[in-house]
């Protein structure tokens, strides 16, 4: 600290704010570098860390989420295509708690034939979908780049009233 501070109530008041701001920006620093590359997906793979994602969004309690793999386990992808698909499905379950009114979702990876199948449904409000705006939607666009960025192929079924699912199928090299 500066020069000779004298410890007075208010200072020390002053000092335990400052400290308690300082832990806090810390802890969110931590919480944006775990959002940005999660450890689970580095340490464990695409499998474990979108299961950990789920598992995390449940634990909220704003969307009972439900998460299923099948024959995912031994699929090995790049990390770039690792990380591209978690933020297609982290995108996609944050549109849900934002704007579906959903009390519960499914989260559906399935692998065949080298092509990662990825299904997310929800029981929310659904939306006129003619009325979808890529161009309005930075959430949507984002999703539709990454689609395109793996050369995928994305689809979308919603109406109002009755939910939405969005599949999108992406193939892969082994590896």
């Amino acid at each position: 600290m500066k020069g000779n501070l004298i410890i007075t109530p208010e200072n020390v008041q002053a000092f335990e704010r400052s400290m308690d701001m300082l832990d806090n920006s810390i802890k969110e620093m931590q919480r944006v570098a775990h959002d940005m590359m999660p450890e689970t997906l580095v340490n464990f793979g695409l499998d474990t860390a979108l299961k950990d994602f789920c598992d995390t969004i449940n634990q909220g309690g704003a969307l009972s989420i439900t998460y299923q793999s099948i024959d995912m386990q031994q699929v090995v992808v790049n990390q770039t295509t690792a990380i591209t698909i978690y933020r297609i499905v982290q995108e996609l379950v944050n549109n849900i708690i934002k704007h579906a009114s959903a009390r519960s979702a499914l989260v559906q990876l399935s692998n065949e034939h080298n092509t990662i199948n990825i299904t997310v449904e929800d029981d929310g409000k659904g939306f006129n979908k003619e009325l979808l705006n890529p161009a309005r939607g930075i959430g949507w666009s984002n999703i539709l780049n990454r689609v395109d960025f793996l050369n995928g192929k994305a689809d979308i079924v919603s109406e109002p009233g009755k939910g939405t699912s969005v599949n999108i199928g992406l193939q892969y090299t082994p590896g």
